[in-house]
């Protein structure tokens, strides 16, 4: 990879998306732009809000204009994400071509949408020679030269098979994982965790529109144990922050964390957590920190279900169905055996070193000749 070079990345958040793969791009953003690349974030009007987020690691960012009308329903041959576009892939392809007419020539495209497929990338290879698509779904083609999918899933390597060109490379599995390069600073220091738990972090991601971090505080709560010390942390669009504040007042040694951004941090001081599935459990997998986990969309079961099979986390099933009881009986059962959770953490810690975006870097630079 040239020391000078031009990067794309086609993202959204939103509530219904989550951060989940905006942070993950910026963790690759931000190994290619310290190996001197230039990158641009392309992302919908309605995400504006987190340019300051982008700007701040030190890229640019580009909005794409969102109608002032959403399609009435998603195209018939659209992909079972359509309704994450407020437009037609159609309109999206050809307002990413615009966008990168205006930045100029580039030489990666990056594309993390489940809304987009081969025929949105076919369309960008008129401007992008090399086209980097990560997926968790395997759910739809994709016209690429590397195909990034860094969940722990069972027969991975056959879910991609007949979906991806012949020259096409597979980056498959937590060793790939993206994640920001304080969590591998953070893992040099890591010592070996004893499984006692004083200190749990409860983090949900950074919408939660179901309000599980509530459940999960409440949980805590209700096993009357003072001493016991909790992190919350929540995104600065989270709707339910007021009533979460509350719930922390309520609890002796609660702290919440609003827009945190050194979760790395967090998670390392942390001896449990509670959440979700998604990026974030790969972040705490890095860090070797035993999770009570449940999945709040249907794309997490089944890298939660794998981590399960390892003994990684405690998952608990689907956020709708999982009560406050089932979680504080889960973990007053890790509170009670230190063993089990030192395990866990271990098992955890085994899968992701926090190298990956250096592993995802050198394939890019391969392709390249560099």
């Amino acid at each position: 990879m040239n020391a000078v070079q031009r990067v794309v990345v086609r993202v959204d958040a939103s509530t219904e998306i989550g951060m989940g793969h905006l942070m993950r791009c910026l963790g690759l953003a931000r190994d290619l732009a310290d190996d001197g690349a230039n990158v641009f974030f392309l992302l919908r009007s309605h995400a504006a809000r987190l340019t300051g987020l982008i700007e701040g690691e030190g890229h640019s960012v580009r909005l794409l204009p969102d109608p002032d009308r959403r399609p009435d329903a998603p195209a018939a041959d659209g992909t079972a994400h359509a309704r994450w576009l407020p437009t037609t892939w159609q309109k999206d392809a050809e307002q990413t071509l615009e966008v990168i007419d205006r930045i100029g020539p580039v030489d990666w495209l990056i594309v993390d949408h489940y809304a987009l497929d081969a025929r949105w990338e076919r369309v960008q290879r008129k401007r992008a020679p090399r086209i980097l698509a990560i997926d968790d779904l395997a759910d739809r083609d994709h016209d690429c030269d590397i195909l990034l999918d860094q969940n722990l899933v069972l027969n991975m390597e056959r879910r991609y098979r007949g979906r991806l060109p012949p020259i096409c490379q597979s980056l498959l599995g937590p060793a790939y994982a993206l994640l920001r390069p304080e969590f591998a600073g953070q893992r040099e220091s890591l010592v070996g965790r004893s499984g006692k738990v004083s200190r749990i972090l409860v983090c949900y991601g950074g919408s939660d529109p179901g309000n599980e971090t509530a459940k999960g505080l409440s949980a805590i709560k209700s096993l009357s144990l003072p001493w016991l010390a909790v992190d919350v942390a929540i995104g600065l669009s989270n709707p339910h922050a007021n009533s979460i504040s509350g719930l922390c007042r309520e609890m002796p040694f609660a702290e919440l964390h609003r827009g945190a951004d050194n979760m790395a941090e967090l998670m390392m001081r942390a001896d449990l957590a509670i959440g979700a599935g998604g990026v974030m459990s790969w972040e705490r997998c890095c860090l070797a920190l035993p999770t009570i986990a449940v999945h709040i969309a249907d794309n997490q079961t089944g890298a939660l279900t794998a981590l399960a099979s390892c003994g990684a986390v405690a998952y608990l099933g689907s956020a709708s169905s999982v009560t406050v009881d089932q979680i504080a009986g889960t973990l007053r059962s890790m509170l009670d055996d230190p063993a089990r959770t030192r395990a866990m953490g271990e098992a955890a810690g085994a899968l992701v070193d926090g190298l990956g975006t250096s592993r995802v870097r050198g394939a890019m630079r391969s392709l390249d000749g560099a």
